[in-house]
């Protein structure tokens, strides 16, 4: 097979993947998986390393699976492993020249914009805005990104669309994130909306129903009592929390996550888990092309009220947009991408 016959190839894998992107979870597995295989298999294959978010990356993968002796559960440690994986094969597979970055940013855009109807579809009806991810939140949050992206490039038809999709989950905590993504798309300041959206975030929970701020009161206190006894490890949060939860109120249950990326991340790895993430994330805001960073800082909004880092269709999203474009330092001195990036202070 010619070089030019690699690189087509790579590139019709990647449209697959974006198009899975927020239309199916099991489609997602399996075109990421080809392109993962495929990406190793191409000499091209190290070009993360080339990133300025390229070795945090790696660090973030490698705490999550050294982190699993505290639990056991090698499994989930490389399972929050594999959700950085689009870092690794998005670039290796993605020709830098010609219109290859175009036409998959053109196909990633109106297969979003279909998941959006679909969800506005789902809601018209009087069913919960999913489309074909598996929740209405995991849907409004993976949104955001690509809605960065048609903010940036001007795309309005695709930016009310997915506008609406958002809006049509009926998630209330993805509003201050979604004008959060919009304003930094349009400010090119996605680092300082970051701060304006957390302190929205914060500033708003007078007005929450009081039932739903005590539960969220108990989640975030028993996932800081968790993390007070030290790491329990990828896998081991639900077992964990039983006990925390209940000492806080009799008879409270429910394991599944803290509501909240960065006590999730504390209780789960510990603070050099913590820390590797929120350098990973602060140098994908600061170095990242500005529609991919506007939608992560409407994500990381999000991660206040939601352990949005940890939904494999969040950060899939998330982290394949930001690949798509790379970064503005690149140590291979590539030209920058398209999108503009976050200017200096």
């Amino acid at each position: 097979m010619s070089d030019k016959q690699h690189d087509r190839l790579g590139e019709a894998v990647l449209l697959a993947l974006f198009v899975a992107l927020p239309l199916s979870t099991a489609a997602q597995e399996l075109t990421l998986g080809l392109a993962l295989a495929y990406a190793l298999l191409r000499p091209s294959r190290a070009r993360l390393r080339d990133e300025p978010w390229g070795r945090a990356a790696v660090a973030v993968a490698i705490v999550w699976i050294l982190l699993a002796t505290a639990s056991g559960d090698l499994h989930e440690g490389l399972g929050h492993a594999w959700l950085l994986a689009p870092l690794v094969a998005v670039p290796a597979l993605l020709v830098r020249e010609g219109d290859a970055r175009a036409r998959i940013e053109r196909v990633g855009l109106l297969a979003a914009s279909v998941a959006a109807v679909w969800a506005i579809g789902q809601r018209a009806l009087g069913d919960v805005g999913t489309a074909g991810l598996s929740h209405h939140l995991s849907l409004a949050y993976a949104l955001l990104v690509p809605l960065g992206v048609a903010v940036a490039t001007r795309r309005w038809a695709h930016t009310l669309v997915l506008t609406a999709g958002v809006l049509a989950t009926g998630s209330e905590g993805a509003v201050v994130a979604l004008g959060v993504t919009v304003a930094a798309a349009l400010t090119r300041r996605p680092t300082l909306l970051l701060g304006v959206g957390i302190a929205a975030t914060l500033a708003l929970l007078w007005a929450a129903d009081a039932s739903e701020l005590h539960q969220r009161a108990i989640l975030w206190t028993g996932g800081l009592a968790i993390a007070e006894g030290g790491a329990v490890g990828p896998g081991a949060y639900a077992a964990a929390s039983g006990a925390a939860y209940d000492a806080l109120s009799p008879g409270f249950w429910f394991p599944n996550h803290a509501h909240d990326s960065g006590i999730q991340l504390l209780a789960v790895l510990g603070p050099v888990g913590l820390v590797a993430t929120l350098g990973f994330v602060l140098l994908a805001l600061r170095h990242g092309a500005i529609g991919p960073a506007a939608g992560l800082a409407g994500v990381l909004v999000g991660a206040l009220t939601q352990d949005v880092l940890g939904d494999l269709e969040v950060a899939r999203a998330a982290w394949a947009w930001l690949a798509l474009y790379g970064g503005t330092r690149s140590i291979s001195g590539n030209p920058p991408p398209p999108l503009d990036t976050d200017p200096p202070c």
